[in-house]
């Protein structure tokens, strides 16, 4: 998984450090069912335009109650089955070592019906992305469930001094998340 950098032209939209897959300028989106998910949008927090977001992987949804806090669903094709721990902890050392993270938590849970893990980080940024060099002490909480073939990821950034309210939101949208698709024996086993 990669952190976000700001793009100046988003008006606070968060941008990924990859380029989108195909043509020029061509921002793969897809819909919860394509991906096999299903959930209560966040509460409160009106839907973006996801194609203002360039994250490694097919964008599903995103959602955000100012244009600097965001939610945003999406899916990497891996291709083959990843362990969430081993995810969980190459996710949280790339973050240490490229923006210089703090890790605040990480664990290993059951998201959907399934086994993931939760990361959540903190680094400089702007609020909106977090880069290392900013001057708005910005948190990520990364969501990732990973199955046989893909990893289902919601991300939520926000400026840390609102972290504690837009968390409130994002456990709630959470709660209802359902994720469907197979998982490994050793992927459900992962702890």
């Amino acid at each position: 998984m990669q952190q976000g950098t700001q793009d100046p032209n988003a008006q606070g939209q968060q941008q990924g450090t990859a380029p989108a897959p195909g043509a020029p300028g061509a921002k793969p989106t897809v819909t919860p069912e394509q991906i096999g998910i299903s959930f209560a949008p966040p509460q409160g927090w009106q839907q973006g335009d996801p194609t203002k977001f360039t994250l490694p992987g097919d964008i599903c949804c995103a959602w955000s109650p100012d244009n600097v806090a965001s939610i945003v669903a999406f899916v990497q094709k891996t291709g083959k089955p990843l362990s969430p721990k081993v995810l969980m902890d190459q996710s949280a050392q790339a973050l240490q070592t490229g923006v210089g993270a703090q890790v605040k938590t990480k664990e290993l849970q059951t998201i959907g019906g399934k086994r993931g893990f939760s990361l959540v980080v903190t680094a400089p940024g702007n609020g909106a992305a977090i880069d290392g060099k900013g001057t708005v002490l910005t948190t990520q909480h990364w969501i990732a469930v990973p199955r046989e073939q893909d990893v289902i990821i919601f991300l939520m950034t926000t400026p840390d001094a609102a972290f504690a309210q837009n968390e409130q939101v994002f456990q709630s949208m959470l709660s209802s998340l359902q994720v469907n698709g197979t998982q490994t024996a050793d992927q459900q086993a992962s702890k």
